[in-house]
């Protein structure tokens, strides 16, 4: 008898000293490794004892806060029969939950509940520090913020830092990013629109209360300009393309676009292009402007004068002279031998789109620059299939129907980096 106890406690004690391979917390249905997670990470919960008649009535397991009704379930997975592992992800608000297992589905009856484990997830600490590297800004500037600090649990929490106008709540942002562990530096563009802002860092996505706050670092943006709520993406990329001259830098986007400045924006289109710098043609042909992006384009062959020796620099460009400029920077950029004098040598090739409803008012020059375009996804029709290439009455001359904008003029340009930087040019 002593000899079968002695050998019983010895059984009882080698079992006991057996690593549980899956989890250590929890009962005889449910186990988790732990019963305190980061919010956003990852679960792993070993379920046993599961019947082919518990498979059969779609018994599952989910995640509910703690003291919730049966229906009020949160992330929810099958057990096969037997035991089998499943995977969940800590919610992001901390606090307290239970992990449940129900018999079968839809009925959410408290006879129908198993068992339930109870967990907690813990708050993310706020710690990190974020910086600028200057107070004021213009409208569309990059913003550089120096972000440090950063801990791994703010990291699979989502942390992320924004920007918000003062006072703001805080699931109002404008614009965001999300910080590396430990140190790294993030650009934002400064809002289009005058005023005072914060740059504001939280612990945790997705929650936007006080409790996920870190700290905030104020600035101004001035400055600002006036444009089209569809042309606001676009003027940011032609920002951060370098494609905006000087004469254009805080303009009112919506107004016509001078020869003068279409030329300036078609030399920093070719700069980008080739990432070569233009320079100004000498002795000077002009009389009526000595402005040196005029000059640099018409020595990379892109514009001509109105006379031999005049440019008319505040005439107004129409759209149909806008297709055919900003083609020649593309010519120039990656035709070699390429001049505005053997511009007749060089046939682009592509495939025809179907011709706009007014492609009767289309000079003959201008087609073939139009067209190709329209192929390539860069300028679109005004409506009703029409594309408006220059004023043919009073009535369009004086509302400016056919007018090239400097807004549209910038988006034609960003297209063409995005459309046919470093990409073959099919010619004859």
């Amino acid at each position: 008898m002593k000899r079968t106890l002695s050998l019983t406690l010895t059984l009882v004690l080698c079992l006991s000293l057996i690593p549980l391979t899956a989890a250590a917390y929890g009962n005889q249905w449910i186990q988790m490794t732990k019963s305190n997670f980061d919010p956003n990470e990852e679960i792993v919960v070993t379920v046993s004892g599961i019947t082919a008649q518990m498979v059969a009535d779609d018994a599952y397991v989910s995640i509910y806060e703690k003291g919730a009704p049966h229906t009020e379930y949160m992330e929810w997975y099958r057990p096969e029969q037997g035991t089998t592992q499943l995977t969940f992800t800590a919610p992001v608000q901390s606090g307290d939950y239970e992990m449940r297992l129900y018999r079968q589905d839809y009925t959410y009856r408290a006879e129908d509940l198993v068992t339930s484990v109870p967990f907690t997830v813990g708050k993310v600490a706020k710690v990190g520090t974020i910086a600028l590297d200057k107070t004021a800004y213009t409208a569309f500037e990059k913003i550089n913020v120096s972000v440090s600090g950063i801990t791994a649990q703010m990291v699979t929490s989502k942390a992320f830092v924004g920007i918000y106008e003062k006072g703001a709540k805080h699931d109002e942002y404008s614009d965001w990013g999300r910080p590396e562990q430990g140190s790294s530096i993030l650009t934002f563009t400064a809002p289009n629109k005058n005023g005072a802002y914060e740059m504001r860092l939280y612990s945790t996505d997705y929650s936007y209360t006080d409790e996920s706050f870190v700290m905030s670092v104020p600035f101004t943006v001035t400055g600002a300009t006036v444009c089209s709520p569809w042309a606001v993406p676009e003027i940011e990329k032609a920002v951060g393309m370098g494609l905006i001259p000087d004469s254009l830098k805080n303009a009112d986007y919506t107004k016509p676009i001078t020869r003068a400045e279409f030329a300036a924006v078609a030399v920093k289109l070719y700069e980008n292009l080739t990432g070569k710098k233009a320079v100004p043609v000498s002795p000077n042909p002009f009389t009526d402007t000595n402005d040196p992006e005029v000059l640099k384009a018409y020595n990379l062959g892109i514009t001509n004068g109105t006379s031999a020796t005049t440019f008319t620099p505040g005439g107004i460009l129409n759209r149909q002279e806008a297709a055919t400029m900003l083609t020649r920077v593309v010519k120039a950029a990656y035709i070699q031998g390429w001049t505005l004098a053997t511009d007749s040598q060089y046939t682009l090739t592509f495939t025809m789109p179907a011709k706009f409803n007014d492609d009767a008012k289309i000079s003959a020059w201008a087609k073939p620059s139009v067209y190709f375009m329209v192929a390539n996804n860069i300028i679109k029709g005004m409506g009703g299939n029409n594309f408006a290439p220059q004023n043919t009455t009073s009535a369009e001359i004086a509302v400016g129907y056919a007018n090239n904008t400097r807004e549209q003029a910038l988006a034609i340009a960003v297209r063409i980096v995005e459309n046919l930087k470093d990409k073959p040019l099919n010619y004859n």
